[in-house]
């Protein structure tokens, strides 16, 4: 009878472990279009993270695979990326030179769930006239998991900048190069 017990109790704690995982990390894959004049991308999830972050009392786990684009869960998705995911950067309102910031705000294209476990949701934002400075925030998931780590390729005119994103350093600048 121990042994049964014993042997119930370790499959259990391998079956939950197998399940948690001791990392987290987002990637983010983004162009500025200039003939479009918009932010183009790819941010890329653990499926079930970005659900528990969209929902935390964990409603949306497993569902993410079944969505359609008329589910209101995608304006949840598009919602949280535009909270976690900015772009602050110099703008021209009423001429050619810098004369405000702007944010980005973020239209979730749409998605794909892979069978690895990931998530891709394919983001645009607008960008009339885009100057420096930039300043990228990428803190998406480390509300919920506190060893979270993003990274962020940005391409502008054909040079690339990779950044790093932890918990404490969630915000950084890009110089813009002519």
């Amino acid at each position: 009878m121990l042994k049964k017990t014993l042997s119930f109790f370790m499959i259990f704690a391998f079956s939950v472990t197998s399940f948690a995982h001791e990392y987290y990390f987002a990637y983010a894959e983004l162009t500025y279009n200039e003939l479009q004049k918009r932010f183009e991308g790819t941010i890329i999830f653990s499926t079930h993270d970005l659900e528990r972050a969209v929902e935390p009392k964990g409603t949306l786990i497993g569902q993410f695979e079944k969505l359609d684009e008329r589910s209101a869960e995608l304006r949840l998705i598009e919602n949280y990326i535009n909270q976690h995911f900015q772009i602050n950067y110099g703008c021209a309102l009423d001429s050619n030179a810098v004369d405000a910031f702007c944010r980005s705000q973020f239209t979730l294209e749409g998605i794909v769930t892979q069978l690895n476990g990931t998530i891709e949701c394919y983001v645009s934002s607008s960008a009339g006239a885009f100057y420096n400075p930039v300043q990228f925030q990428f803190d998406a998931l480390m509300e919920r998991f506190p060893a979270q780590q993003n990274k962020l390729t940005f391409t502008y005119r054909n040079q690339k900048e990779t950044l790093n994103f932890i918990p404490g350093k969630e915000m950084q600048n890009i110089p813009l190069k002519p």
